[in-house]
């Protein structure tokens, strides 16, 4: 899977922007606030719909400007080349469209380019709160499963539903009506909810597999990795045992949701946890342990994508050379180079090794604008302007 081409309208700080990008390594260098990560920004939009760095739409767009739009060339090694956009407004509803054919359901447009990012604050994947973890499984596991961000589309507009029937509860005179209209509205959870519990278990199981070998290479084998979910009840592995749960758990915290007003058991409430050797590494890991177990998950998402969808997803490095060693390094080259189309930005060229340099294409970003460079490794113009 190759990003051929971008094109950016007043998206963050590029007023216009047309490129085209290598189908291997695409290096962008250059100072702080100039534009990297904006870019990289807008490839993940274009596979998730949905900002890397949890912004709000209406921030990517450029500033005093009404609307941003940004169009890639998807080529595509299982199904035809797509054309992607995607339309943010300051006044409208965000406009998705496949091959000029704007879609209605975000299920037909996330997925069709597939990436996985990678930067500093995806430390908080491992050390953040369960928000930040619940928000990471739904964005990976959405890419590869439009049944699964469809089920989580209605268990979300369910979950607001019955919230809100659940206020309503301070008015006693209406608590006997509110208890026998909660149970249409636990069954459509469990049916939603189920699914999403199914299929995040299955994807963690699948993750683990691939993160646990490659945290063994980057510890020396010294640290052994454990990805747990956990669920907010307990769950079994069967869809229908997992509804039958469920419903269970809804039974037992009836009288504390009415006293509370919200709902407390169901995948909004869900975690994951990281253990290296046993302990939970957010408790007890070292910045520098975070940091493996961090980089050991994103490396194993792009080969868990390519051997569930039989082609790589896109590769997006947002600055994180920086805080890792040589040997990290070497080991994220491994795996990406020759493998997948890797976007990299970085403030200093000289932390790419320059056998890995041989292979890019250098990008210049300055004041939003970017440029192609000619020079070659090891020469003074590789290094960006102070």
């Amino acid at each position: 899977m190759i990003l051929r081409h971008l094109i950016l309208q007043e998206f963050r700080n590029y007023e216009t922007l047309r490129q085209q990008f290598s189908p291997s390594l695409n290096v962008l260098v250059g100072p702080n606030a100039q534009g990297k990560s904006n870019l990289l920004e807008a490839v993940y939009l274009l596979a998730t719909s949905k900002s890397m760095r949890g912004s709000k739409d209406i921030e990517l767009i450029r500033w005093d400007r009404p609307a941003a739009v940004v169009t890639g060339e998807v080529l595509r090694e299982q199904g035809n080349d797509l054309d992607l956009e995607v339309a943010l407004s300051r006044t409208e509803k965000k406009s998705l469209v496949v091959n000029t054919v704007r879609v209605t359901r975000a299920m037909d447009f996330i997925g069709q380019l597939k990436a996985v990012s990678f930067s500093v604050s995806d430390l908080e994947v491992v050390r953040g709160e369960p928000s930040r973890r619940r928000r990471f499984l739904d964005l990976e596991i959405s890419q590869l499963s439009p049944s699964y961000c469809h089920s989580l589309a209605y268990y979300r507009k369910v979950l607001e539903q019955r919230n809100r029937l659940l206020k309503m509860s301070r008015d006693r005179s209406m608590r006997a009506s509110i208890v026998d209209t909660l149970e249409s509205w636990n069954e459509q959870l469990v049916t939603y909810g189920s699914k999403l519990v199914e299929r995040r278990a299955q994807f963690l199981k699948k993750l683990q597999e691939f993160a646990l070998p490659i945290h063994e290479v980057l510890t020396e084998k010294t640290e052994r990795l454990s990805v747990l979910y956990q669920p907010s009840f307990k769950a079994p592995e069967e869809r229908e045992a997992i509804q039958e749960a469920y419903r269970q758990a809804l039974r037992d915290v009836r009288e504390e949701e009415l006293r509370r007003q919200v709902s407390l058991v169901g995948p909004h409430r869900d975690d994951l946890v990281f253990l290296v050797n046993g302990r939970d590494i957010r408790t007890f890991g070292s910045q520098g342990q975070q940091r493996t177990v961090a980089l050991s998950v994103k490396l194993a998402e792009v080969q868990l994508m390519r051997d569930l969808t039989g082609e790589s997803p896109v590769c997006l490095l947002d600055d994180v050379f920086s805080e890792l060693d040589a040997r990290r390094r070497a080991h994220i080259f491994d795996i990406t180079l020759d493998r997948c189309q890797t976007f990299i930005s970085t403030t200093d060229v000289e932390l790419l090794p320059t056998a890995v340099l041989k292979h890019a294409e250098l990008f210049r970003t300055r004041e939003g604008e970017l440029t192609r460079s000619t020079a070659q490794p090891g020469e003074e113009s590789w290094r960006p302007a102070a």
